[in-house]
């Protein structure tokens, strides 16, 4: 196995970890670990490389709730479609933009949302 591979193969178990963990943060996580760690070069390809990583291992998180009927599947479906045309959208303007401009507002996106959540409260629904 290359060391390319090795690196690639620990940072994916790492976003699938947290992803299964905590529900999310597996996409968070995967941009950076993909060019900082990976050493993907172009931050538009590791956006690229990360959707198919965390949509596979989301997809098997799903299989692992499902089956405990932990998924309210209406409201899944609706953020689903949602996010599906969000993504669309959002992926054609991160085209338009140099990569490195990318990860400097990717940074300061997560910085909002933490901050966000360390300072708000959770609404049940």
């Amino acid at each position: 196995m290359l060391a390319h591979d090795l690196l690639a193969s620990v940072a994916g178990t790492l976003v699938g970890f947290v992803l299964g963990l905590v529900g999310g943060g597996g996409s968070i996580l995967a941009v950076p670990l993909l060019v900082y760690l990976v050493g993907v070069k172009s931050p538009h390809v590791a956006i690229g490389t990360s959707a198919v990583a965390v949509a596979l291992s989301a997809l098997m998180n799903l299989w692992g709730h499902a089956r405990q009927q932990h998924v309210k599947w209406r409201c899944a479906l609706v953020f689903a479609a949602a996010g599906t045309v969000g993504a669309v959208l959002g992926s054609s303007l991160g085209k338009q933009f140099d990569g490195q401009k990318l990860l400097v507002l990717f940074g300061v996106l997560m910085v909002a949302i933490a901050a966000a959540m360390v300072f708000k409260k959770a609404v049940a629904v």
